[in-house]
């Protein structure tokens, strides 16, 4: 029964990456995957507790001379799961996800609201093989401080921005309403070893985006992860994380292969570190390198600290100095308070 699904699920993923002809790119996270609720809808409630919360802050070139910080992002999450009981295999993920963006040291502000729902089904109910199927529907807010944006028109004969713009807005702030599918199979196979895959379309009624009137649609894009985590040693003590990620969304292209190492230094603590490399590009022309990422983190009973740094590689590293972005992560659940085995039961499975 496992491997027909696994074998869909697979071709939905390549015919997913395959059909996107979409016109802009979202935000990314270099750890995308302490952040379920905007990776994948389908990962709500996808864990192996009742609840979960987590945090992400980015912080990307600020060394770019733009009037400061030129991208700074915050996150939160919440998520619950429900319905779990000792004759009730499957489960019900429930969570709301915040999401504040600023642009251009905050000249273009994004703010998204999401709420999320999932349901997740086990094939065998032997708590071993999962696959999950989520939703999302919210609100984006996008605002735009006209006042603090310097345009060409503004500058005079002699290179100084004396002249008025002449720019005409029609609002500087919209509402867009936003809805998000994803799809995921997780596996369980031993206490040693877990993997899972998953794809999600966002943006599914590609709302207008516009302040000046111009039809233009916030473009559909799809995204695709996958990751596993093989053990080693007494108790799984060592751990190989490999994890990629691939989204689309305006014939632009991003892939985030890497691969973590995890330790336990102590009983119930862990520590983690490893790399991924950024490629972008587009539909139509070649594949770039962007970034070498570099990640450490700690794993305290049922705390996750993460901290990942993006090392510029591109064309623009001569104004990055090869400096990118630091991100910091911070996720923690919290277990049943009674004697019922959690869904999902992974080793700190995200």
């Amino acid at each position: 029964m496992i491997k027909p699904i696994l074998r869909t699920i697979l071709i939905l993923l390549v015919c997913s990456l395959v059909a996107s002809t979409i016109h802009a790119q979202d935000i990314h996270y270099s750890q995308f995957y302490q952040s379920p609720l905007s990776l994948n809808p389908a990962l709500t409630g996808h864990m192996p507790a009742k609840f979960r919360v987590n945090g992400m802050y980015r912080d990307q070139w600020p060394q770019v001379p733009v009037g400061g910080t030129t991208y700074r992002t915050y996150m939160v999450g919440f998520d619950a799961n429900i319905l779990r009981t000792n004759d009730q295999y499957n489960s019900l993920g429930l969570g709301i996800h915040l999401m504040n963006d600023e642009s251009g040291a905050g000249k273009l502000n994004t703010t998204e609201v999401m709420l999320s729902a999932a349901y997740h089904l086990d094939l065998q109910e032997n708590m071993k093989y999962y696959i999950s199927a989520g939703l999302q529907a919210g609100v984006i807010n996008k605002r735009l401080d006209v006042e603090e944006i310097l345009f060409g028109s503004q500058i005079d004969a002699n290179g100084e921005p004396t002249l008025p713009s002449n720019e005409i807005f029609d609002n500087t702030s919209i509402f867009m309403p936003d809805f998000r599918l994803g799809l995921t199979f997780a596996a369980f196979p031993s206490y040693k070893t877990r993997y899972k895959i998953g794809v999600g379309l966002f943006h599914l009624l590609q709302p207008s985006e516009t302040f000046v009137g111009i039809q233009n649609k916030l473009p559909l894009r799809i995204a695709a992860h996958a990751d596993a985590r093989f053990g080693f040693g007494s108790s799984g003590r060592f751990g190989i994380e490999p994890r990629a990620f691939f989204q689309t969304q305006a014939k632009a292209m991003e892939l985030v292969p890497g691969l973590l190492f995890d330790i336990r230094i102590v009983d119930k603590a862990s520590l983690y570190l490893g790399g991924e490399i950024r490629l972008d590009g587009s539909v139509n022309g070649g594949i770039n390198t962007d970034a070498g990422i570099a990640v450490v983190g700690l794993r305290i009973l049922d705390w996750d600290v993460g901290v990942s740094y993006d090392f510029n590689i591109s064309s623009l590293d001569t104004a990055t100095n090869g400096r990118g972005g630091l991100e910091l992560s911070l996720l923690k659940i919290f277990r049943r308070a009674y004697k019922v085995e959690p869904i999902l039961p992974a080793i700190r499975y995200n």
